[in-house]
């Protein structure tokens, strides 16, 4: 019975390897977070920072927000993302996860980062 307590206890000191969940507000995520724990954020309103560009051999535009190592996130509208093509920005909006674009932001707000 101890050796079944001790491991109990042991399970319960683990440290989550996942991010904090969202809270109500837009938290600013990392989009590499949003991209490797996309069930953390799902459905939340999320804020985060990286370049817009538009996404090659797709008719109508598709715009993403790029952030390094790799992870992409959609921008919807397109219409709203259009205008940063190429500049970075601060998004904030509904990050959810689709099947035929992948991961995305239904954008909300967006402008030059720094300026939200």
């Amino acid at each position: 019975m101890a050796l079944g307590a001790l491991a109990l206890s042991a399970c319960g000191s683990q440290k989550s390897t996942l991010p904090p969940a969202p809270s109500q507000r837009a938290d600013t995520v990392a989009i590499t977070n949003l991209a490797q724990h996309p069930e953390v954020y799902s459905d939340a309103t999320v804020a985060t920072v990286g370049s817009v560009a538009r996404v090659k051999g797709r008719r109508p535009a598709l715009y993403q927000l790029l952030g390094g190592h790799g992870a992409r996130i959609v921008l919807e509208p397109s219409s709203a993302a259009a205008r940063y093509d190429g500049r970075r920005v601060r998004a904030s909006g509904l990050f959810a996860v689709s099947f035929e674009l992948g991961y995305e932001i239904l954008i909300a707000r967006i402008g030059p980062a720094g300026s939200l």
